[in-house]
C-alpha cells in the first residue's frame, strides 16, 4: 500500500506540468527539504480567477507530501499594496520514519505587502490548517505556515527566502507531533512562463 501511494503521488505530480501548461514554477530548498510547485489559473478546472497549485514536498527522512491548492486573491496595486487571499488545500502523503499515511483538507490564506519599484519586493505570510474533522488516515491535524520575503530579480523571475513550519499531528502510538519542516530557512526561485 505504501509503495502504491508513493508511486501514485509521484506519478500525478510529475505529469502535472504537461497537463497544465503551467504558467508558474517554483522551487524552495533547504539542506534537508525540497518543495516544487506548479501554478496556473483555475480556469483549467472550469472556475477562472483563482490560482490553482500542485506541489510536491519531500525531506531527508523520505517523507513525501503532495498538495493541491486553490487560492482566491485580491491583487495589489499602487493604491493598495496589501494583498489578501483565502483558499483551500488538500494534502496527500506518506511519512517514512513513523510509517504513516496522510490525507487532509484544510483552509487558509495569505497576506502580502508589496513595496513597488523597479525591482518590486514583498513580505508575506501564508498559512493553512486542517483540523481533526477533515484529517484522515493517520493524520489528526496539519499546521502549515510560511513567512517570507521576495524580490523580482528579472521581469519573470522572483527570488525568495523564508521560514516554513509544517507539522502533522498523528494518531499513531498515542498522539505524535511530527515536524516535516521544522522552521528551517529556505531559499528559492519562481519563474513565470
Amino acid at each position: 500500500m505504501k509503495s502504491l501511494l508513493k508511486s501514485s503521488l509521484l506519478g500525478c505530480l510529475l505529469l502535472t506540468p504537461g497537463l497544465l501548461h503551467a504558467n508558474d514554477f517554483e522551487a524552495a530548498l533547504t539542506s534537508e527539504t525540497a518543495q516544487f510547485t506548479f501554478r496556473s489559473d483555475s480556469s483549467l478546472i472550469g472556475w477562472g480567477g483563482s490560482e490553482l497549485g500542485f506541489s510536491l514536498f519531500y525531506n531527508e527522512a523520505s517523507d513525501y507530501l503532495g498538495q493541491v491548492s486553490l487560492l482566491q486573491r485580491r491583487q495589489s496595486s499602487q493604491q493598495t499594496p496589501l494583498t489578501l487571499g483565502v483558499g483551500a488545500r488538500l494534502y496527500l502523503g506518506q511519512l517514512d520514519d513513523v510509517d504513516s499515511d496522510i490525507f487532509a483538507a484544510g483552509i487558509g490564506g495569505e497576506i502580502r505587502y508589496t513595496f513597488p519599484g523597479v525591482m518590486p519586493k514583498s513580505v508575506y505570510l501564508r498559512g493553512h490548517y486542517a483540523p481533526k474533522i477533515t484529517s484522515f488516515a493517520d493524520a489528526d491535524e496539519i499546521q502549515d505556515f510560511n513567512l517570507g520575503f521576495q524580490i523580482e530579480v528579472l521581469p519573470q523571475t522572483t527570488a525568495f527566502v523564508g521560514v516554513r513550519h509544517l507539522e502533522v499531528d498523528l494518531d499513531v502510538n498515542g498522539n505524535v507531533d511530527y515536524e516535516m519542516d521544522d522552521d528551517r530557512v529556505h531559499i528559492g526561485i519562481r519563474m513565470t512562463f
